[in-house]
């Protein structure tokens, strides 16, 4: 169990200092975090058939544009792999907020999944 807190706290430590887009990020990482982020959250509310699904699709073919826009071909390998940690580790986040067993690290991990997906909603202007 000790493991898999280490774990949790290791994304919640890493997707928040790369969950803020700010002015000197790449923005191609940023897009493709944001576009991760977006489709865990958007399979997490298939699966509990919150009614967001749709709306989050949208919001995630939106940064899919956005990045095979900006994305370098030569980065695209990189830029893959940016999209899967992204969602993984967000995927991770929403799980323990949802089904753990600590409720201090549910409430975090709950924050910082809000925080991560407002912020990536700021960007598409729409928040």
């Amino acid at each position: 169990m000790s493991r898999l807190r280490t774990l949790i706290a290791g994304a919640l430590i890493i997707t928040g200092i790369s969950g803020a887009a700010r002015a000197n990020d790449d923005l191609v990482l940023v897009f493709a975090g944001c576009t991760g982020r977006l489709s865990a959250e958007m399979e997490f509310s298939w699966l509990m058939s919150d009614g967001r699904g749709d709306a989050l699709q949208a919001q995630r073919q939106r940064f899919v544009s956005i990045l095979d826009a900006v994305m370098p071909s030569e980065r695209a390998r990189e830029t893959l792999g940016r999209r899967i940690e992204a969602k993984l580790a967000h995927s991770a986040m929403l799980t323990t907020a949802h089904f753990g067993t600590d409720a201090r690290l549910s409430k975090m991990a709950r924050q910082q999944t809000q925080l991560n997906v407002q912020a990536c909603q700021n960007l598409l202007l729409e928040g």
